[in-house]
């Protein structure tokens, strides 16, 4: 293997190494990692990682039954994982994928581990067609034939039923880049046809713009603010939010790290106050706001016990945090930190978030609720629990459009496989 073959899986082990010790997100551990490698090595260094957090629950199960003993150290199994993957889904030769990671092992763990990674990967290649795969009738087949583990394909079945496997894949599936413009949609599309990129109209808003293909850090119109990066889903509740609170209206976002919404919401013309729990986060908030030549005044708040008084406000923008399931095609690394328990958990938070936002907005105002996931826990069992001890609230069906209706209460569902963006859930509840 060449010197820059290495290079590349160094970065991406160093990827994982991060990810696994550091609990660091993959975005910002892969920005950091291939910086110094050329374009084609970024590329694969990049793939590479993310591929192998997508796949690493299939890739243990798999190496589990190839291991000739039951505890490793976990800079050897990262090294294992990226050999795994390109054996499995990376269309690599068994012998090179065997030998490249024999090299990355000795430069980064040491020579005394070579022969270990040899012998297990060749046995894995080996035997990989003939592992006892499960049925993909049950939850943990589909759950190894897919890249989740089986209490995620339980609640996408629960969800949606027979497309459990189509949402499952399509969080599988690498999102583009999806561009905000911040004023003409048209002349950025021009703009950007001029430097050689493909940009398509977004389906659910006039302002967004899919630009497969592109760098946002080397855009004229990033760099200048005349574009953001955001998902369409993001732009949709920004929207949402915006239109509740009304023209010039008073909204406050309260859990608005690390900004985009509150942004969007203060370009379309809301008094947009923000707030996050976490300093770090309102920081973001604040600079991005700078950036973008916005006034949009952030505070460090609990949600749950909120330092504003009741009826202060046009609109609450209520974006949760939740179990992130919806996000997993640019975090893939979220499947396998999440629980079975943690949608139950969350939902306890969303519900103590909501009854403290509930006396924010004035009669006549709105409290919008969003979350980037699809959990019957986290999203109509949350509202519908909401509504019931809350009877001046009433789900305004009519204010969101995008996504798909829910059978089991208010609310819309963006959906990755329907509508191409991030799983978003939201509802737009009106205060009488």
């Amino acid at each position: 293997m060449g010197s820059e073959g290495l290079a590349s899986r160094r970065a991406a082990y160093r990827v994982l190494r991060r990810v696994h010790t550091d609990g660091a997100w993959s975005t910002p551990a892969v920005d950091a990692a291939i910086g110094r490698l050329g374009p084609r090595d970024r590329a694969f260094a990049a793939n590479l990682a993310y591929e192998t957090l997508r796949w690493e629950g299939t890739l243990d199960w798999a190496l589990g039954h190839v291991l000739s003993r039951p505890s490793i150290d976990e800079d050897v199994r990262d090294v294992l994982r990226l050999g795994a993957w390109q054996l499995a889904y990376g269309a690599t030769p068994a012998h090179a994928a065997v030998a490249t990671s024999v090299d990355l092992a000795r430069a980064e763990v040491g020579a005394k581990v070579t022969g270990f990674v040899n012998g297990v990967l060749r046995a894995l290649a080996r035997r990989w067609d003939a592992l006892p795969w499960p049925d993909e009738a049950t939850s943990e087949g589909l759950g190894l034939a897919t890249g989740y583990a089986p209490w995620i394909v339980a609640e996408a079945r629960a969800r949606f039923g027979g497309q459990a496997r189509d949402v499952l894949e399509a969080g599988n599936v690498a999102p583009g880049v999806t561009l905000r413009a911040r004023g003409d949609a048209e002349a950025l599309a021009a703009e950007l046809t001029a430097v050689g990129l493909t940009p398509t109209r977004g389906a659910l808003s006039p302002s967004a713009l899919r630009v497969p293909g592109a760098d946002p850090g080397a855009l004229a119109a990033v760099a200048e603010g005349r574009a953001t990066v955001a998902d369409e889903a993001s732009i949709v509740v920004a929207e949402a939010a915006a239109a509740a609170a009304g023209p010039g209206g008073r909204l406050l976002d309260a859990c608005a790290g690390p900004g985009g919404k509150a942004c969007h919401a203060a370009d379309l013309g809301a008094r947009v106050v923000a707030a996050d729990l976490h300093e770090h986060r309102a920081r973001r908030v604040a600079e991005l706001a700078a950036t973008l030549g916005l006034d949009v005044p952030v505070a460090v708040a609990d949600g749950t016990a909120p330092p504003w008084p009741p009826g202060g406000v046009d609109a609450v923008l209520l974006d949760a945090p939740c179990t992130g399931l919806g996000v997993v095609r640019r975090r893939p690394e979220l499947r396998w930190r999440r629980t079975a328990g943690d949608p139950a958990a969350l939902a306890a938070t969303q519900r103590a978030l909501l009854a403290a936002a509930a006396d924010l907005p004035r009669a006549g105002g709105a409290l919008v609720y969003a979350a980037c996931t699809w959990t019957v826990a986290e999203t109509t069992a949350v509202v519908g629990s909401f509504l019931a001890r809350r009877p001046d609230y009433a789900a305004e069906e009519a204010a969101v459009a995008a996504g798909t209706a829910l059978p089991d209460g208010p609310g819309r569902l963006l959906r990755p496989d329907r509508d191409g963006t991030d799983g978003m859930y939201l509802v737009v509840l009106r205060r009488s």
